[in-house]
Order: C-alpha cells, then sequence, then structure tokens
C-alpha cells in the first residue's frame, strides 16, 4: 500500500504543477530563415506551399503572444498555423526546446505589367513585448490564359506568356500560329489538342517553349506536369520548328481520333515537319505516332521514361540528324527501348489494328542508351505483315537485333557516341566519338545547320552524326 500512496502524492503534485513561460523582455524566437522566397507566379494562379520554422531554444515554454501578416486580410500572401489559415494568430505556444511550422502560400494579383514584377510583405512575431519579421518575396508575372478554349485561325506572340489551365483545342479546319519567343506554360493535367493546323514558327535566336506552370527550382526537371501536344486523326501539315517541349506525360503524340470505332481509324493520316527542336523530361513517349507522317529534322530527344520515339501502326516517317539518348535520371528510370517500330497498335484485350509502315528512314542519326543489355530498338510486326520498310543509314546504334536484319549503311554497332556531358545534359558528340565527321551528305535534301544554327558540315569534311555539329577532331 506505501507505493500506492506514493503514487498519490506524485500525481497530486504533478497536477498541481502549473507550466511555467519565459516571460524576458529579451526573449525570441530563432527562424529557419530570415526570408521566405517564391520564385516566379503567374498572377491569379497559386504558388506552391513553403514552410518557415519557428524554434524555442529555450528550457521553459514560449508564448508568442501575436502572430500577424503585415498586409493584413488584404494581403496576396497565405499562412496556416496549427492547421488553420488566417492572416492573424494569437497565443501560439512551443514547448521548451521544440519547434512549430507555418505554411506560407502567395497568390499574385493581376496588373499591367509585362515583365516580372515584385510582390513584397512581412510576418510579424511579437513574443513578450519584443518584435520581430520574417520578410515574404514573390515575382509575379501577368499572363494570357486559355481556359479550355477551342481555337480558330488565331496567333498567340510573345507579349505575354500563355497559360493553359484545362485544355485548349485547335479546332478542324482552323490553324493556331505560334511567333518566335512565345512561352506557353500549361497546368497540371491541361493537354494541348490539334484537329487542324500547328505552327510553331520560333528560330535559333528565339525558341518557343511548352512546359508546366511551376516555375519554381524543385519543379524545373520534374517530368509528367502536363499531359502533352496531341495532334489527332485529320490535323495536317503542322510544323514546329526551334522549340522545347518539357515536363510533359508525352511530348508529341500524333494519330489518336476523337472517333471511338476503329472502322475509319486509319483514315485522316496526321502529318508533322519536324525541326530543330528538343523534347525532354517527358514522362511516357518524346514522340508518340499511331499511324502518321512525320519528317524529323535536327530533334534531339532524352530523360524519357519510356520510348524516346514509339512509331506504331504503320506510317510514313523520315528521321535526320536526330540525336535520341536516354539514361536514368534523378526522376527516371531508362528501361524501356529509345526507339520502336510497329505495325500494330493494341487497343485493349485482343483488339491489334494493323497497318503497313511505308518508310521508317533513319539518316545520320543516334540511337543510344543505358541498358545493359543493348535492348535500345525494338521492332515488331504481327504474323502476317503488308508493308515493313525501314532503313538505318550511317547512324549510331545500341541494339541486340542482328545488324543484318537491319538494312543498314554504314552504322556503328553497340559503339559509346562519346557525349561531352551526359549528367549536365550535353549531348554533342566529343573527341573520340564515332560520330564526328561519319555522316553522310544528304544532296537531294541537304541539312546545312545542326540544331542550334551551326553550319553543316565544318570545313570541308563529312557532317557529324546526331543533331550536333561540333569543332571536336
Amino acid at each position: 500500500m506505501l507505493w500506492l500512496t506514493a503514487l498519490f502524492f506524485v500525481l497530486i503534485a504533478q497536477s498541481c504543477r502549473k507550466d511555467t513561460f519565459i516571460t524576458t523582455a529579451d526573449a525570441k524566437l530563432r527562424f529557419s530563415e530570415d526570408t521566405v522566397h517564391f520564385d516566379t507566379v503567374f498572377s491569379t494562379v497559386g504558388s506552391i506551399t513553403l514552410p518557415l520554422k519557428l524554434y524555442n531554444n529555450y528550457n521553459e515554454n514560449l508564448n508568442i503572444s501575436n502572430i500577424q501578416l503585415a498586409g493584413g486580410e488584404f494581403s496576396q500572401f497565405r499562412m496556416n498555423v496549427d492547421g488553420e489559415s488566417g492572416a492573424q494568430f494569437t497565443d501560439i505556444e512551443i514547448l521548451p526546446n521544440d519547434s512549430i511550422y507555418i505554411f506560407i502560400e502567395v497568390t499574385v494579383d493581376p496588373n499591367d505589367d509585362a515583365l516580372p514584377f515584385v510582390i513584397e510583405d512581412s510576418i510579424i512575431f511579437t513574443t513578450n513585448g519584443n518584435m520581430q519579421d520574417i520578410k515574404l518575396i514573390a515575382y509575379g508575372q501577368n499572363a494570357n490564359f486559355h481556359y479550355g478554349e477551342i481555337l480558330c485561325d488565331t496567333t498567340w506572340t510573345d507579349n505575354l506568356p500563355h497559360v493553359i489551365i484545362g485544355s485548349v483545342l485547335v479546332d478542324t479546319l482552323c490553324s493556331l500560329t505560334i511567333t518566335e519567343g512565345t512561352d506557353i506554360y500549361l497546368h497540371g493535367g491541361s493537354s494541348f489538342y490539334v484537329l487542324g493546323t500547328l505552327n510553331v514558327l520560333g528560330t535559333k535566336d528565339s525558341l518557343v517553349t511548352f512546359q508546366g506552370d511551376r516555375l519554381e527550382d524543385f519543379y524545373k526537371e520534374v517530368p509528367g506536369q502536363w499531359e502533352g501536344i496531341y495532334l489527332l486523326r485529320g490535323s495536317f501539315d503542322n510544323v514546329i520548328q526551334y522549340a522545347e517541349i518539357k515536363n510533359a506525360n508525352k511530348g508529341i503524340s500524333l494519330g489518336y481520333s476523337t472517333d471511338t470505332g476503329l472502322v475509319t481509324f486509319l483514315e485522316l493520316q496526321p502529318t508533322l515537319t519536324l525541326e530543330n527542336t528538343k523534347i525532354f523530361d517527358i514522362q511516357y513517349y518524346g514522340i508518340e505516332s499511331l499511324n502518321s507522317r512525320i519528317k524529323a529534322t535536327n530533334v534531339l530527344i532524352y530523360n524519357v521514361g519510356q520510348a524516346n520515339a514509339a512509331l506504331t501502326l504503320g506510317g510514313d516517317y523520315e528521321f535526320r540528324h536526330c540525336t535520341m539518348a536516354n539514361y536514368s535520371s534523378r526522376y527516371l528510370t531508362h528501361q524501356a527501348p529509345v526507339l520502336v517500330l510497329t505495325d500494330y497498335y493494341n487497343f485493349g484485350p485482343e483488339t491489334n489494328l494493323q497497318n503497313g509502315l511505308t518508310k521508317a528512314d533513319f539518316i545520320n542519326c543516334i540511337i543510344y542508351g543505358s541498358i545493359a543489355e543493348g535492348n535500345e530498338l525494338a521492332i515488331d510486326t504481327l504474323l502476317s505483315p503488308t508493308i515493313f520498310n525501314f532503313n538505318f543509314d550511317h547512324c549510331i546504334i545500341k541494339s541486340a537485333i542482328n545488324p543484318d536484319l537491319l538494312n543498314d549503311v554504314g552504322c556503328f554497332f553497340n559503339t559509346d557516341p562519346v557525349f561531352a556531358n551526359v549528367g549536365e545534359r550535353n549531348y554533342c558528340p566529343t573527341t573520340g566519338s564515332p560520330a564526328l565527321n561519319a555522316a553522310i551528305d544528304i544532296p537531294s535534301d541537304p541539312v546545312i545547320i545542326d540544331i542550334v544554327g551551326n553550319p553543316r558540315p565544318f570545313a570541308a569534311t563529312l557532317p557529324d552524326i546526331g543533331c550536333y555539329e561540333t569543332e571536336a577532331e
């Protein structure tokens, strides 16, 4: 019974003990940082949520009598304390030698500025009469916003960025022209659909960009932030030149239909001329084609979750001086072949549609990746192909397929292309590369520059294989 009596007095003593708070006027909070900084945020579109950590470095409880946004209810910033949102909070306690988080967001009000502008505020903390503040800074950017629009005979220019929320559609027998230097940002889940004609007219000094709308550094290389550019069946005479397409689930997808039936699926074959363009940081396919016509010149595709180019259900393809390279990265594990060629597409269980591969010519291209077994090239046909034509001419290819089966001329098989620096995204061939001066001229339709506008070839040599022409020896 003695131990029960002792326990009773201990409990009584504890129930009578009051929590003590430090009351000295010089008591201060310690913060994880003195400024919470947001990268560029589009007007009306919210930012990511950033944390601020508050520390109590004392051996007693610390009471923050007031936390408030200096801008009050009119501030463009928002904060969350202990799971509640507001502009002001009172009597927030932090236990001895403990910490709490505040979470902060910003939504930028639009104005008339074309250039980015600065939004500032601060959070003021009052502890025992002692005031401290943390600065809040964000860069705002006005934009042209597109919410589920159907476009016809329209031109987008670089007067302001274009932000797509939802999706846009270039309608049948209509066109959209995008001029040099235009930046296009797509919100999460958004798609760019084309039933008519898309003209992307960048220049070597002023690219057109397609990317996700999260501009914080964290999202810079993250794939899968938007859906992709879809050139649907019936879309024709599409041109994309001097562009960058990044952060999507699919870079460019050609050949899907708005008609759910398969009887007429192969009608209205989409067409695309693709030049001097980079496609990278893509969750699934850099280029996905279902029975389409593509002429691609000086194209770089890298950092892709599935195939750099999946050309299925036949079609007509010509790739010249293209570099398709794939290595695992921070966000993607490279396991699928770089290039896939098939004359069929699987629309579901036991539902394969087949059509002839009229042409698939790869001239002066690099098709290479880091799969140890060398399976960077996959070629497949159903049991009774009608037309299945493919050719590789002066290419560098990593492949486990017997070269005798690849209809090749002057190709290098399973020979490292010696890129300058894959880790730094530099896919120029450098000293010792088999790509140097090893390509073939194309007299009937010469490629006189490389992807960045350098003359091809240098001096009196033969051109380099791939999308870059270098001065390396």
